[in-house]
């Protein structure tokens, strides 16, 4: 690999598998990500077969999926379009992700107490990385999904990642003097939102400004560095990647009164047009390496330890049964495709990585951590090919009827519009 040219080739046929592993996903509903870490298995075993050594990679495993996880939330909150018809999923989403995101983990928790001879505050600690459905699988696999329920899918798979992530900070937080830790909490989220909400009206107008051709990767870097200075200093940086692509999509929410004046809502569609582009692929980018590196350095002399595997079964459990029990009993929703839309990816490795860079101690085994995420994956796989729509249908419904997301591309004043605006054909899309 001491040949430059031979990294470009492998890095080329990666992209290029990549998207015809996407294209497969597209017709036959399985995971993108379980061809992309099974390319990296493979590789694994092609280089070991040959004698040579695997690459070390964790480190930029890490790198990748810091990068991987701000261009993620960035598309998912490029993708929600807010709208007064549209607060109870809203609010739906936001009870979804954080009740079953309590409610897992304390379930995990107690799992890895009794099997991995921790007491449960560090069992508890540790099971944040399984609680966290993963947002980077969930937004490219729900596209055959009705417009509600795939935007409902992407607003609770972003949500779990920023509350799980936000988690895991909390609990590495130590209080100043003085200062309790409940203070020291609140105290975070207060200046995370406050400075979130502050510099993204600031980014989205500056960028609305800018005359040069050259801007969109540099607001990414912007954004890149708010979001490593928050997260260095221990800060929840991940709400100013969501609340600046919620900003740039619902300029007409936000920027009304006065400040409606400071934009051109024109403007606006074609820069937002452009940087959904760029942000989409670069997470199909990012997303390929990151999943073959896995692949790639992932340990599999131990994957196939009956031990590991009845334990990573017992999450999986978990995982389901509190999803039905929440979307039935307290969302009241319908439980059929989403308990089942679940995956563990990204956000799950990150913070399985970060525990061990951190506190150099193994949580669990890596082996529960493959079986976990291979597993919700087929489980989603079997949900989506059983809820028997596709993207053909969805486009069909949209020409025919009109999709929910045309119905809230509006741009005017909101307080124009009142509770029965829903059109017939969301009413006929998603029958109650």
């Amino acid at each position: 690999m001491d040949n430059p040219y031979v990294v470009i080739i492998f890095a080329s046929l990666l992209i290029v598998f990549s998207y015809i592993f996407t294209q497969i996903s597209k017709w036959t509903k399985i995971p993108s990500v379980i061809f992309l870490i099974g390319t990296g298995v493979g590789a694994q075993f092609a280089v070991k077969s040959m004698g040579m050594e695997v690459p070390d990679l964790n480190q930029h495993l890490g790198l990748l999926g810091i990068v991987g996880l701000m261009m993620i939330v960035l598309e998912g909150a490029l993708d929600i379009k807010i709208h007064r018809n549209k607060i109870k999923t809203i609010l739906a989403a936001f009870a979804t992700s954080v009740i079953i995101l309590g409610v897992t983990n304390s379930l995990i928790a107690c799992i890895i107490y009794f099997t991995q001879s921790v007491d449960f505050m560090q069992a508890f600690f540790y099971a944040i990385p399984l609680s966290v459905v993963s947002s980077a699988i969930v937004i490219p696999s729900v596209h055959t999904l009705i417009p509600r329920t795939k935007e409902f899918m992407i607003l609770e798979a972003t949500l779990s990642d920023i509350f799980g992530i936000m988690l895991f900070e909390f609990w590495i937080i130590e209080p100043h003097v003085g200062q309790t830790y409940f203070e020291a909490i609140s105290m975070n989220i207060a200046i995370s939102v406050f400075v979130s909400v502050l510099m993204s009206y600031l980014l989205v107008y500056v960028f609305l400004k800018i005359k040069t051709e050259i801007k969109f990767f540099l607001f990414l870097a912007i954004l890149a560095l708010l979001f490593s200075i928050g997260e260095y200093l221990h800060y929840s940086a991940l709400i100013i990647i969501l609340i600046f692509g919620l900003v740039l999509n619902n300029t007409h929410v936000f920027f009304r009164g006065f400040l409606k004046k400071l934009i051109n809502q024109e403007k606006v569609k074609e820069i937002r047009h452009e940087f959904v582009i760029i942000t989409n692929e670069s997470s199909f980018l990012i997303r390929t390496f990151f999943f073959v590196v896995f692949g790639l350095t992932m340990n599999l002399e131990g994957l196939f330890d009956i031990e590991a595997i009845i334990i990573a079964i017992l999450v999986m459990v978990v995982i389901f049964f509190t999803r039905a029990l929440n979307l039935k009993v307290f969302i009241k929703s319908t439980i059929f495709p989403q308990m089942l839309i679940a995956p563990r990816g990204l956000v799950t490795i990150l913070l399985f990585q970060k525990i061990v860079e951190h506190y150099h101690v193994i949580p669990f085994s890596e082996a529960i951590l493959a079986w976990v995420i291979i597993g919700t994956n087929l489980v989603m796989m079997a949900g989506l090919i059983a809820s028997g729509s596709n993207e053909d249908d969805i486009l069909r419904i949209n020409a025919t009827d009109g999709s929910a997301d045309d119905m809230i591309d509006y741009d005017g004043d909101l307080s124009s519009l009142n509770d029965n605006d829903t059109t017939d054909s969301e009413e006929k899309i998603h029958p109650e």
